[in-house]
This record gives C-alpha cells, structure tokens and sequence, in this order.
C-alpha cells in the first residue's frame, strides 16, 4: 500500500513540474533567450547608478547577475551590468548603457535573494533619481538616494531607501506597497564608498 502511494505522489509531482514548465521550459533565471542582437544598446550613457556588494565571493555574484539578466533581458536588454572586483570580498558593479531605476531596485534585491545560491553579502546602492523613476515622490526626486535590504527584512520583495537629506522610505513590489515614507529612516545616508574614477582602470566583466 505504502509503495503504492509514493509511485502515485511520484506521478502527481511529475504532473505539477510539467504543468509549472511545460515541455522542458526551463525556470526564468536559467532561461538564455535574448532578443536579436540589432536590439542590444551600444552608445553607453552617462549616470551615477553603483551598487557596491561586500562579503560575497565572485564566482557567486557571477552567477546572480547572470541569472538576472536571463530574466530581465528576454524581450529587451534591461540589464546590462559591468562587474569590477575592488578587493577579495567587494565588488562594484556600474551601468555603462544605464539601467531603468525600477528594475536598478530589483537587481538589488536579486542579489540579497538569488536563487539556489546561500549567503549574505551587504549590499548597498546609490543613484540620482529622476522625475520620471518609478517610485519616486516630490520628496524624492532628484535627489542623491541610497538604497538597501532592511537586516531584518522578512518579506523579500522590497528595497529600502535614504535621501540625501536622510528622508526615509519603503519601496514594495506588490500592489499597493510602494514609496512608503517612514518616520525615520533605517540607515543614515553615507556617501559611495567606491569611486568611479577607481573603477576605470580595474579589469571588468560585462554582462547582458
């Protein structure tokens, strides 16, 4: 009886995964499809978006930004990071052909929650926002702005914000949950701790 029960919760799992991914259609991250190469950007474009990511190793990282741009860049390129090791354990990664500040905001929370990959890297990122960035309010915008995962975030799909002026904000994924002001912020505003101009003369990965 007993093994009769497992073959028949073997066929029904096997059922749901075809159902999930039918006819051997790979998981998103995993998925390499991109759009045709006369659609892939090649003037770079100037902005200040950086996300600096400490205590993780590069192989990993590799990994991460690899799986996010086989999500993002299936219909168009989204993404396009460049990767430059600044020690053993701390890595820059820039924008050279810009990046729209929504998915900027989920590439950061990929990387605190990358799939199959365990770890805990800090993970902190800052750009200007422009007025039309999505999530960005009259006390936001144009602003210098920091961004982060909470250390005790439970929820998984958000990002953290500071401005400059250190006015604080929560920027949910889901309906309903975006820009929300906080009474104080979580962290402080810092500057960037890595500089461009050290970035330049650093060997680089680019991905897309």
């Amino acid at each position: 009886m007993k093994i009769g029960l497992i073959i028949i919760g073997v066929v029904i799992l096997f059922f749901i995964i075809k159902a999930i991914f039918p006819f051997g259609q790979k998981p998103a991250h995993e998925d390499i499809s991109r759009p045709s190469v006369d659609k892939k950007p090649v003037q770079e474009k100037p902005n200040d978006k950086l996300v600096v990511v400490r205590d993780a190793d590069y192989d990993n990282l590799k990994k991460a930004l690899i799986e996010f741009c086989n999500m993002y860049n299936k219909e168009s390129f989204q993404a396009q990071p460049r990767l430059v090791k600044v020690s053993d354990r701390e890595f820059a990664i820039t924008f050279p052909y810009d990046i729209n500040f929504e998915i900027f905001c989920y590439l950061v929370n990929y990387i605190e929650y990358p799939m199959d990959i365990k770890w805990q890297p800090t993970i902190t990122a800052w750009t200007t926002t422009k007025q039309t960035d999505k999530w960005v309010s009259d006390k936001s915008v144009n602003k210098k702005v920091m961004l982060f995962i909470e250390d005790n975030d439970n929820e998984h799909d958000n990002v953290f914000m500071t401005t400059e002026d250190n006015i604080g904000f929560k920027l949910g994924f889901a309906v309903g949950e975006e820009k929300q002001p906080l009474n104080s912020p979580n962290k402080k505003f810092v500057s960037p701790s890595v500089e461009f101009s050290v970035l330049t003369d650093k060997p680089a990965e680019n991905f897309q």
